[in-house]
C-alpha cells in the first residue's frame, strides 16, 4: 500500500467553529448575488487583463470628470471597483483554502479507498471460510457490479 498521506481528525466542536466562521464572513458580505447560468453567459467579464482598464477608466472619469456626462454615475462606478478590487484579495485566500479543501478531501478519499480496497481482499479471503463474513462481502461487491446501459441509450 502506497503512504497514508492525510492523517488527520477534524473533531465535531472545531468542524462547528469552522462552519459558524463561515457563516459570519456570508453575514459580513450581505451584498452577494447569485446568478444565473444565462446572466453569467449574458455578462461582460472583468478578467486579470481587464482591471488596469478599470481602474485606469475609473482615474480618468475622477481626474477629468468634466468630460464624462452627468448620466454616467462616477460614485457608483467607483463603488464597483473598489468593490472588485477588495473581492479580489479575499477571493484569492478563499481559493486557496478551497484548494486544500479539495486536495486534502481527494488525498484522504484515496487513502481510504486504498484502505477498502486492501480490507475488501482480506474479508473475501475470510469469507471462504467464515459464513458471517459472507454477507457484508456481498454487500460491498455490490459497489463493483456494472450497470448496463438502457437499451434506447444504445441506439444512435
Amino acid at each position: 500500500m502506497s503512504t497514508n498521506r492525510v492523517s488527520a481528525i477534524l473533531n465535531d466542536a472545531d468542524k462547528t467553529t469552522v462552519l459558524e466562521s463561515l457563516s459570519q464572513v456570508k453575514d459580513k458580505m450581505p451584498f452577494l448575488i447569485n446568478l444565473s447560468v444565462q446572466e453569467r453567459r449574458r455578462s461582460r467579464k472583468m478578467g486579470a487583463k481587464s482591471v488596469e482598464y478599470v481602474n485606469l477608466s475609473l482615474q480618468g472619469s475622477q481626474t477629468f470628470g468634466s468630460l464624462i456626462p452627468a448620466s454616467v454615475d462616477v460614485t457608483e462606478f467607483s463603488k464597483d471597483v473598489t468593490l472588485v478590487n477588495q473581492l479580489m484579495a479575499i477571493r484569492i485566500e478563499v481559493e486557496a483554502l478551497l484548494e486544500g479543501i479539495n486536495d486534502t478531501m481527494l488525498a484522504a478519499g484515496s487513502d481510504a479507498m486504498q484502505f477498502a480496497d486492501l480490507v475488501y481482499a482480506y474479508l473475501k479471503r475470510g469469507s471462504k471460510s467464515n459464513v458471517g463474513v459472507k454477507s457484508i462481502t456481498a454487500d460491498i461487491a455490490k459497489r463493483f457490479v456494472r450497470r448496463s446501459r438502457p437499451i434506447e441509450a444504445l441506439k444512435v
